[in-house]
């Protein structure tokens, strides 16, 4: 075939896969197909991806991990196995899924090579979907992309803008990151906020994709296989392998928020993460005892969206070799948030998993961002603005008191005393110092408790000061005897 005009579609796919090795692994042997297919539709051929899917069932996962779908405006999938209907509902995933905008379905039958199904995204500004589905005669389906979700957020954290640069850019440059401040300095909401602002402009982060963030928290009692994998017993009495966090949020697209990092020790733990963190493959187990069974390889791959490729071995009776891959995305992130008060009193980080991670330092704010933030969350409160008035001056001065007195501490504790106070506003015959007491030691007495009478008396100096708690400092310190 020389000229356009003598093609037809037995003659394209004919030419372009009847003479090809399948059981080939030549990344090459599908370009003629590739050169046919772009001619038809008038786009470059380098936009036009041709991938042999050995599996229905894994289609979706392996396009993903693929490197050669980067960049191309069409996917044309060669699948030489009956199951047309698993590969076209996976084929529709993959369009749902935000990536390549358009995809072809070859499969064969009894009278040979045939497309069975081309799909474009729904609004996909291209062509050449339309043209081939012409050129083949098989109908194109516009497929829905799904909708990405933005969280609702609370008011903002007032933060230090080179904080927040400082964030953004380690988090776009770093596969894990490690947010370290006292308690209470919001870190974990930094995290939210900051994936919020990814979805609102993706492009600026360097992403793709919005990713929902998997929170957990790490406790003593953590071993390599809550955090990664391992062998456990199955509910037939089998030893086969587990995922852990990690490969549960690489599964699921999601970035992995270990919040207070250091209540784990991740130094023992961490295992083969060390070396997948450099960039580099790494086997993290087996699916069951048996040295013959399908490795676990937990890797990187070239595209936003992270995917499992062979999950299904993973449940699967039958022994096989093949490996179960779990592909990190480029957009994938692994974040941590690290108490640096509590750290003589839990676990630190050696050097070697320390250099694994960009530290981003959250602070305790400064007295004009508290002010900020409290200003923020009284903003919603029915509280007269007389009172407003006065809780402010309070708590501002409490704030900047334990700044002076204490071991450093952010304002989300302090914040929700404001929260109390309103809500006991709304009974009759409050007080509104009364209030702010009773909710200062609600939400702080168990951290002032652990301070000596020598410090909480320098910490009354100001708060039992008169246009402060008054005499309600002295309530506070009889009661915390209770929470010692």
């Amino acid at each position: 075939m020389t000229e356009a005009e003598e093609w037809t579609p037995e003659t394209v796919l004919r030419d372009g896969l009847d003479q090809i090795d399948l059981g080939s692994p030549s990344g090459t042997k599908f370009s003629r197909l590739e050169y046919y297919l772009g001619s038809v539709a008038d786009i470059r051929v380098t936009r036009v991806a041709a991938i042999q899917i050995s599996r229905a069932v894994e289609l979706s996962g392996q396009l993903r991990r693929s490197t050669r779908v980067d960049n191309a405006e069409v996917v044309a999938v060669v699948v030489p196995l009956a199951d047309t209907d698993r590969a076209v509902a996976e084929l529709r995933d993959y369009l749902r899924s935000n990536e390549t905008p358009a995809a072809l379905l070859l499969g064969k039958d009894k009278s040979g090579w045939n497309v069975k199904w081309i799909g474009v995204q729904e609004g996909a500004a291209i062509t050449s979907a339309g043209v081939l589905a012409t050129f083949f005669g098989v109908p194109l389906e516009s497929v829905v992309v799904k909708a990405l979700k933005i969280r609702t957020r609370a008011h903002r954290l007032a933060i230090d803008d080179r904080i927040n640069r400082m964030l953004r850019l380690s988090v776009r440059s770093s596969k894990s990151v490690m947010l370290v401040g006292p308690p209470g300095t919001g870190k974990t909401q930094l995290v939210g906020e900051l994936i919020d602002d990814i979805g609102k402009n993706p492009e600026s982060f360097g992403m793709g994709l919005i990713h929902d963030p998997l929170i957990v928290t790490p406790d003593e009692s953590w071993t390599t296989r809550d955090l990664v994998g391992g062998d456990t017993v199955d509910d037939q009495g089998r030893l086969r392998f587990s995922p852990g966090h990690v490969l549960e949020a690489i599964a699921q697209d999601q970035w992995l928020v270990l919040d207070e990092a250091n209540r784990a020790d991740l130094d023992r733990i961490f295992g083969g993460l060390l070396t997948w963190l450099s960039g580099k493959e790494v086997m993290v187990g087996r699916v069951s005892a048996d040295p013959k069974s399908s490795p676990i390889i937990l890797t990187w791959g070239s595209g936003p969206r992270s995917v499992v490729v062979g999950e299904e071995r993973l449940r699967s009776g039958s022994l096989s070799n093949e490996p179960i891959y779990y592909v990190a995305g480029t957009d994938w992130r692994l974040i941590g948030t690290y108490n640096a008060v509590d750290a003589q009193r839990v676990f630190r980080f050696g050097q070697a998993l320390g250099r694994r991670f960009g530290h981003v330092p959250v602070s305790a704010p400064s007295a004009s961002q508290f002010t900020t933030a409290l200003t923020n969350r009284l903003s919603d409160s029915k509280v007269s603005e007389p009172q407003v008035s006065q809780l402010r001056v309070i708590l501002e001065r409490i704030y900047a008191a334990q700044g002076d007195v204490l071991d450093p501490m952010g304002p989300a504790a302090l914040l929700d005393v404001s929260e109390y106070v309103a809500a006991g506003l709304a009974e009759p015959d409050s007080d509104l110092t009364q209030l702010v007491a009773e909710g200062y030691l609600a939400s702080m007495g168990s951290w002032l408790s652990g301070y000596d009478g020598n410090t909480l008396g320098r910490l009354g100096v100001v708060l039992g000061a008169a246009d402060v708690l008054g005499e309600q400092w002295a309530w506070v310190l009889d009661h915390l005897k209770a929470l010692r």
